[in-house]
């Protein structure tokens, strides 16, 4: 008997993938600005903006549609005067022969106003991650660290002796744990990139 054909199999079709929501900080990172510069421009968005799914205040972060965001982010950059455009470019040129910047090209086009705004608010955003304990001033690091291995290596130095004590070792089996000791204290020391030296 002739079999019966077996209909082809439907190719199941993909699923969409999720729209990107972003938080501020994140669409900030994605235009290569601070948030704090990018809060104000936000500020101009329109009021029924799709793209804006939650509008950042007291308690409520922001919420943001990535895909239509960029889009009206880049329909703000694209949107000035062409003959100042076209100035900017040249002040641009002129800056890439003067000063060999090789920044990126929306910084790169920026006026010396909008720079040092660029700049004012990359400083105010550090002094506030700093207030609330995201970010930590490298000298207080490292002068933490060098008296955190100063105590660690007085505490270890006290454990041959001690050793020598409770076992009943003989001076030379003091001196070899002794040795041990610092030279693994060394080695640790070494690797941190610490100077103890201060501490001997």
């Amino acid at each position: 008997m002739p079999r019966t054909p077996v209909p082809p199999r439907r190719q199941q079709k993909k699923r969409a993938k999720p729209e990107l929501i972003v938080s501020l900080d994140e669409f900030a990172s994605i235009c290569s600005v601070t948030p704090e510069t990018m809060r104000k421009h936000l500020v101009d968005a329109p009021a029924d903006a799709p793209w804006m799914i939650e509008r950042g205040r007291r308690g409520v972060s922001f919420k943001i549609a990535a895909p239509g965001a960029v889009a009206w982010w880049k329909s703000r950059s694209t949107g000035g005067d062409p003959e100042d455009d076209e100035r900017r470019s040249h002040l641009a040129e002129w800056r890439l022969m003067a000063l060999g910047d090789g920044g990126d090209d929306e910084g790169f086009r920026m006026t010396g106003s909008e720079r040092s705004a660029e700049f004012q608010a990359g400083i105010v955003e550090l002094k506030y991650r700093e207030a609330i304990g995201e970010l930590v001033k490298a000298a207080t690091i490292y002068e933490e660290t060098v008296n955190a291995v100063i105590e660690l290596r007085r505490q270890l130095l006290r454990v041959a002796p001690e050793i020598r004590r409770e076992l009943g070792l003989d001076k030379d089996a003091e001196l070899a744990i002794e040795e041990k000791i610092s030279d693994r204290l060394a080695a640790f020391v070494t690797k941190l990139g610490v100077d103890v030296a201060a501490g001997n």
